[in-house]
């Protein structure tokens, strides 16, 4: 049951974090020349994929919570919440709002690869050439893709790029 809890918090964050975006996006300015849509597109489909994830893990809460009444025995029985785990879930957030509070401050370009760096230092402990690499590489490509070839702007910072 303690599993089924968990697994309705999470639902519920995700929505929560899913309209916030999409709120988010509707605000983002419309082009006049062009198309229409200019930037929001990719967002609402973000959101909308993220609502969809959201409404079916209710659905597999409630199907679980079904054989639980029918007195099925569970598939698997739910680990035990580990502390360890609840830090690191932890500070995975809180570095997460940290790299979204300074994101238009740094820019892209400055605050990325710091956020991923970190997270691969982390999971990926004494490969720190190749954290480097893979920071700076996807920052890169993704900075290429969406601001140069896709024409998105994406925060400059003191970079002035």
């Amino acid at each position: 049951m303690r599993a089924l809890k968990a697994d309705a918090i999470l639902a519920i964050c995700v929505i929560a974090g899913a309209l916030l975006y999409l709120w988010s996006d509707l605000h983002l300015p419309t082009n006049r020349i062009g198309d229409p849509l200019g930037p929001k597109a990719f967002p609402a489909l973000v959101a909308g994929g993220l609502i969809l994830s959201g409404l079916l893990l209710f659905l597999e809460i409630r199907k679980k919570r079904r054989a639980m009444t029918a007195g099925e025995a569970p598939a698997h029985a739910a680990a035990p919440v580990n502390r360890h785990q609840l830090i690191i879930l932890g500070g995975m957030v809180a570095w997460t709002a940290i790299y979204y509070a300074v994101f238009e401050q740094l820019g892209y370009l400055l605050a990325t690869p710091v956020f991923l760096f970190a997270l691969l230092s982390y999971f990926h402990r004494g490969r720190h050439v190749v954290n480097v690499f893979i920071a700076i590489g996807f920052a890169g490509v993704v900075y290429a893709l969406f601001s140069l070839l896709l024409g998105v702007p994406l925060p400059r910072g003191p970079l002035g790029f």
